[in-house]
């Protein structure tokens, strides 16, 4: 047996070793769980007081397993590696990529954890009756819309922040979403620069449908979203969309129409994918001078909605959203454990169709050329003669 050829099957038995290794593992693991009553114990837990946390427990093995899954395809890289110092390298960064995510996981289920003292342990099992949903043609018309969140048709916002703008703009298309009518509004989120002559453009960073739909009390239920990230003109993810009842998940409560402060909402539901909290601070706030002040184009004037809302999947981030009554949405603060970051998303202009892009209170450089932008990428919805 020549050298290379030893070389080959040691190399082999080794990989056979670790994949049957992890196998073992798994099912060490599953056994484990099942031999000390684990899969009763969590159906048990699931309808006792230990709801949310098992589900967060759950979703903390599934992130280590995703975590030994990255590290053995990064292992499998390296084999195809010949130079030695690059190989010890690419072995280091497999390593290192793999401390990472497993403080990644640590951190993420704590959030979860601590989200659970929030909402409490009960599952979450929003009933929706599609009979308890307005017709969202009827909002704005036989239907008083949300005072925070109006879903009339055409109302349209433009969000400045640093040198991104972000277009919401409510269509007149009309969906069915786990058996739920919810009004389409298309997010857009858009790098503002130039080029090389010095011509404006608008460059898409975020895309996003999301759907949305008012009951009888007036809360505004948020039914799911299709959003995709664009890096360089193409699309390149599409994490965080979800569509209630579809692969289990479940719509929440966007914002009540008479929120209670102290209480708060889970504004969606899909493990590890869309788990929005929103909690409601005050109903006469106004925006604290650490956060960078009133907003000057909506000023609440100690009239506004303060929301407190966080995302566990991105431990340490929250913010702060400011509602003025009967416009809206009017700004976004961003904190990082627990301190203000000086970010802002502050609405400059609102209108009642997309034609509000060519107000100058909205700052836009070039309407003209944000309008081709919007077009290109909503070609049906936003695309005008």
């Amino acid at each position: 047996m020549n050298k290379r050829f030893r070389i080959l099957v040691f190399l082999v038995v080794s990989m056979t070793i670790v994949l049957v290794s992890a196998t073992a593992a798994d099912r060490a693991t599953t056994l484990s769980l099942e031999n000390r009553g684990g899969s009763s114990v969590m159906e048990r837990s699931f309808h006792s007081s230990h709801a949310c946390n098992t589900h967060a427990y759950l979703l903390k093995w599934a992130c280590a397993a995703d975590r030994r899954d990255d590290y053995l395809v990064h292992r499998a890289d390296c084999i195809y590696v010949t130079d030695p110092e690059n190989k010890d390298e690419c072995r280091a960064e497999a390593r290192e990529a793999a401390d990472e995510m497993s403080e990644e996981c640590a951190d993420v289920f704590e959030a979860r954890r601590d989200l659970c003292d929030l909402l409490g342990q009960e599952p979450f099992l929003p009933d929706f009756d599609p009979a308890d949903f307005v017709d969202p043609n009827d909002i704005g018309d036989s239907v008083d819309p949300n005072p925070y969140w109006p879903l009339t048709e055409g109302h349209t916002h433009v969000i400045h922040a640093e040198d991104e703008i972000v277009v919401l703009t409510t269509t007149d298309e009309v969906i069915d979403v786990g058996g739920i009518p919810c009004r389409v509004v298309r997010d857009f989120a858009f790098e503002e620069g130039e080029d090389d002559e010095g011509v404006i453009e608008y460059e898409a960073i975020e895309v996003t449908q999301d759907w949305y739909a008012q009951n009888l009390d007036g809360d505004i239920i948020y039914c799911g979203e299709n959003t995709y990230e664009v890096e360089d003109g193409l699309i390149d993810n599409t994490d965080g969309s979800f569509a209630h009842l579809t692969d289990r998940a479940l719509a929440g409560y966007l914002l009540r129409a008479m929120p209670i402060v102290g209480e708060g909402d889970r504004q969606e539901m899909a493990s590890d994918e869309a788990e929005d909290y929103v909690k409601y601070l005050s109903l006469a706030a106004t925006p604290s001078e650490d956060e960078g002040g009133d907003v000057e184009a909506f000023p609440c004037g100690g009239a506004c909605l303060q929301t407190f809302e966080l995302n566990p999947r991105d431990p340490g981030d929250s913010e702060n959203k400011y509602y003025l009554p009967g416009t809206g949405f009017v700004l976004a603060t961003k904190f990082e454990d627990g301190e203000p970051t000086g970010e802002r998303e502050e609405v400059t202009c609102i209108g009642d169709s997309i034609d509000v892009l060519n107000d100058p209170d909205c700052e836009i450089a070039d309407p003209e050329a944000l309008f081709e932008a919007l077009c290109a990428w909503a070609p049906e919805a936003l695309c005008f003669d």
